[in-house]
């Protein structure tokens, strides 16, 4: 087996780690360079429940039993028009729109992936991939070809998913780090282990040097959590999933350790029975991480851009245990200090029968467009053909820059 820092901590709670240098840390919230953050709602959020034609009689209809309804006290949340239609976000997510009338979320909805699928694992190795039913199909992730194509060299830790581990969108990419906490950053067994390790690995052979960097790196991170003035606590983290990998985030962006691109995942959106319960129970997570992570940003803001995606939407029809099953088209948002917010971008396809597709809501917005304006605007992607070969270039319009 080749010998690399991941290797060495295997079973650590560091997951991966790539090339290594000694951080240099320097808390500057104007220090240069765009972080973007790609959050997966894993198991297929439906964003017919998340924004919903609330008032369209189609969709009253077809969800009897758990359409967000227009009046009462779990009202869906009136935020703007497309295509005619008005579209309300769910009673659960106020903070969300709190952002949004600040102008500093948008929506994009009738997005995902131009394919006949329903596969939770088909579709979101699809995503992850950059791929779609036509064209040559690629083997890297997307954010890895993208990082490739910059082919410009960051210290510290430029790439980082806030779980256990990589997503495929990070395929191939030797310096992607999988960091579930960052106050727990270390090799398993704490200081102690660590000591011990670089105690008897003093020396000059390959082995040795890898074992010395990713110590390094480890003892870097950790003295940078010592220099920066942690807020987060009056931020309104909930303590939830989200709450604690946005957080943990937050921390690594303090410490300016040259952070480019980070993961986060946040799942269980597979709400086959009971949707109603459940889906409101996620989306006021959702909602209160995001809106703690933008408080707790303040001073970065006009570096990030979040933006969410998820593998698929859900079926236009409720089904007998009130819930929803596999559909199609789904919607994102970005959450950004450069975002034109305050907006909902995209194509309504309508809800009557013929402008169904078999009987899902129709995609008329590929989520590479989404995907690709962020990296061309925000990120200075010059080689767009090189991350998403088999579409082109074409914008929405929701980004400066």
């Amino acid at each position: 087996m080749t010998l690399t820092r991941r290797s060495l901590l295997a079973g650590a709670t560091l997951a991966a780690v790539g090339p290594g240098l000694k951080i240099s840390l320097a808390a500057d919230a104007s220090a240069p360079g765009d972080i973007l953050i790609v959050l997966f709602q894993r198991g297929a959020c439906d964003w017919l429940q998340m924004l919903a034609p609330a008032g369209d009689t189609y969709y009253r209809a077809a969800r009897p039993t758990i359409r967000v309804p227009t009046t009462g006290g779990n009202a869906g949340l009136g935020v703007g028009t497309l295509g005619g239609t008005d579209l309300y976000l769910s009673a659960s997510a106020p903070e969300l729109k709190t952002l949004y009338d600040a102008g500093s979320l948008a929506f994009v909805h009738a997005v995902g992936i131009p394919t006949t699928d329903r596969s939770h694992f088909v579709c979101q190795d699809m995503m992850e991939k950059g791929n779609a039913d036509a064209g040559v199909k690629q083997t890297s992730g997307w954010l890895t070809r993208h990082i490739a194509s910059a082919a410009t060299a960051i210290p510290g830790l430029p790439t980082v998913s806030s779980g256990a581990n990589n997503p495929a969108s990070l395929l191939g990419d030797p310096s992607a780090l999988a960091i579930s906490d960052a106050s727990n950053f270390n090799v398993s067994g704490g200081t102690t282990n660590a000591n011990i390790i670089r105690a008897i690995n003093n020396g000059a052979s390959k082995y040795r040097k890898v074992a010395g960097e990713t110590l390094d790196t480890i003892a870097s991170v950790q003295a940078g959590l010592k220099t920066i003035t942690d807020n987060s606590a009056d931020a309104g983290y909930t303590g939830g999933a989200l709450s604690n990998s946005l957080r943990s985030l937050g921390k690594l962006i303090k410490m300016n350790v040259g952070l480019n691109v980070a993961t986060v995942d946040f799942g269980s959106w597979d709400m086959h029975n009971g949707l109603v319960g459940e889906f409101a129970t996620r989306t006021t997570e959702f909602s209160r991480a995001l809106a703690a992570f933008w408080k707790d940003m303040a001073a970065y803001q006009n570096r990030i851009t979040l933006v969410t995606m998820t593998e698929f939407g859900r079926r236009f029809t409720e089904n007998a245990s009130q819930g929803t099953d596999h559909g199609s088209a789904s919607g994102m948002l970005v959450l950004s200090g450069n975002v034109k917010g305050g907006k909902i971008y995209g194509t309504w396809p309508g809800l009557a029968p013929k402008q169904l597709v078999s009987g899902d809501l129709a995609v008329t917005t590929d989520y590479r467009q989404v995907l690709g304006e962020i990296l061309v605007k925000r990120h200075g992607e010059k080689k767009f053909n090189a991350i998403f070969p088999t579409i082109a270039y074409n914008p929405l319009g929701l980004m400066n820059g």
